[in-house]
């Protein structure tokens, strides 16, 4: 079968692999569509988080089930399913509290385990029981599903930050995951702003009906003073932070109204993880800032039924898909920002 094979920084391509042994306790996915994931694209230009010497890559998944385990009495060939990344131990300290994305020793697809960059992969009783695993709903693509994975994590942060209608929420970052969050907040009642850089991404917010209530460009505006001009000087109720760079962590600061809520969801590269945030204007403005990472399990049946109503429009988001043998160019299409969201699937 075929798979996306990272070996190394700089070193990720289609490769012949062998088909996945089926265990009594799993199952086997067809994977019908993959979702490329910043950190895919992390770990392609920078390395895996752990010290693996090769692994295969994708988190974002869906496909149908082709084997079935003989121990395994609730998922049948043919079933299609959505798989997302996490994998949880469901005994730590964090576990026994609902809280499975801080869990201690949480595991991921794609990293920890083969993930769905592939024909078929294997979900084996880990990721069963004690990962993410969604029947699809019936009116879903599986293209569209795919999406769900992220989606689910944008749900996560915006239900965190408590964002309600009406209030006005600044999203740093022209990527998918900025296009989710206008969505999201959107269907929450609030006035997204979206906040981009000059590019073909920037262009899509602009020329689209993403469900944005402002666009402004951060290379050639003076964006605070936009949001500040909106507000009658106040700042927005919230912002998001979905882009790894400094300096639009700072800016967050000073965007925000008195007591308003910043959300870091784009972590900073690894190398480089110090940060400088006015601490006075946190202090005597009672702002809150909060790290937004990865989701309950419960969000990803919840984006599921989300994209199926249209209610989150993939349609919008995913603007391409790219077969298996054409990985890098599915890749480089996500690097170099031609493309906003792009999934892999096994034929073009």
């Amino acid at each position: 079968m075929k798979a996306v094979v990272y070996r190394g920084p700089g070193q990720v391509a289609c490769e012949e692999t062998a088909y996945p042994d089926l265990s009594p306790n799993g199952l086997i996915l067809k994977v019908t569509a993959c979702g490329i994931c910043g950190g895919d694209l992390r770990a392609y230009k920078h390395g895996l988080r752990a010290d693996k010497a090769w692994q295969i890559l994708g988190h974002e998944i869906a496909g149908v089930v082709a084997e079935v385990g003989h121990e395994v009495t609730d998922y049948r060939v043919g079933e299609r399913l959505a798989v997302a990344a996490d994998v949880s131990c469901h005994e730590c300290y964090y576990c026994q509290r609902a809280l499975f994305n801080l869990c201690e020793n949480w595991k991921l697809l794609g990293l920890d385990y083969a993930g769905g960059m592939a024909d078929y992969m294997l979900l084996s009783k880990d990721i069963l029981r004690r990962g993410i695993v969604h029947r699809t709903p019936e009116d879903l693509s599986d293209v569209h599903a795919a999406l769900a994975e992220p989606a689910s994590s944008v749900l996560w942060a915006q239900q965190t930050l408590g964002i309600e209608p009406g209030e006005i929420v600044v999203i740093f970052g022209d990527g998918p995951i900025g296009a989710l969050h206008v969505q999201v907040a959107r269907l929450r009642g609030a006035k997204p702003i979206m906040i981009g850089i000059t590019g073909g991404r920037l262009d899509m917010f602009t020329q689209r009906d993403f469900g944005t209530w402002k666009v402004f460009n951060n290379e050639t505006q003076d964006v605070i003073a936009e949001v500040l001009a909106l507000t009658e000087g106040r700042g927005a109720d919230a912002a998001i932070v979905a882009a790894p760079v400094k300096s639009v962590q700072a800016q967050a600061v000073n965007i925000v109204r008195k007591r308003g809520r910043i959300g870091l969801f784009g972590g900073l590269p690894k190398s480089d993880p110090m940060t400088q945030l006015d601490s006075n204007r946190i202090h005597y403005h009672e702002i809150s800032v909060v790290g937004n990472f990865s989701y309950h399990p419960r969000m990803h049946g919840v984006a599921l039924d989300l994209l199926a109503r249209k209610l989150i429009e993939a349609d919008k988001i995913i603007t391409a898909t790219y077969p298996l043998t054409q990985v890098m160019d599915g890749f480089n299409a996500a690097m170099n920002a031609a493309e906003l969201k792009v999934v892999l699937t096994p034929e073009a």
